[in-house]
């Protein structure tokens, strides 16, 4: 079964990823509030996917996600994130983010990215809508 570890400061966010995560068979290993917290709930886990926020206190999500795919390249992350600025999109696709979704979710289309990035191979995560 896939696992997956969600990052967001917001826990109604966190509480709705878990929810569609569940639906689709994956299951969340840990949670955390800020891109501080990523690195090492990664290095605990090895999930086969990771939900990040963009805006959060602490570190931000796009230094978060080049940081943890600078250890890890393989990671699979989607970018989960209210802000639709060009710039910030841009930056989460330099930094190797295999996707992003928009909040509020709509539920069958983070269902379909979420599978989407999970049947990629590791290393081989798309960058482009499915």
């Amino acid at each position: 079964m896939p696992t997956a570890v969600t990052i967001d400061d917001s826990p109604l966010i966190r509480n709705q990823l878990r929810r569609i995560l569940d639906g689709i068979g994956v299951t969340v290993v840990a949670e955390g509030s800020s891109g501080d917290q990523l690195l090492a709930l990664y290095q605990q886990h090895h999930p086969d996917l990771v939900t990040l926020d963009i805006v959060m206190p602490g570190k931000d999500g796009v230094t978060a996600a080049i940081e943890l795919l600078h250890e890890f390249p393989d990671a699979r992350i989607v970018m989960c994130t209210s802000l639709t600025t060009r710039e910030k999109i841009v930056a989460c696709q330099r930094a190797g983010v295999a996707h992003y979704l928009l909040k509020p979710f709509d539920v069958a289309r983070a269902t379909k990215v979420f599978r989407f990035v999970l049947d990629r191979p590791a290393g081989d995560a798309p960058r482009s809508e499915p």
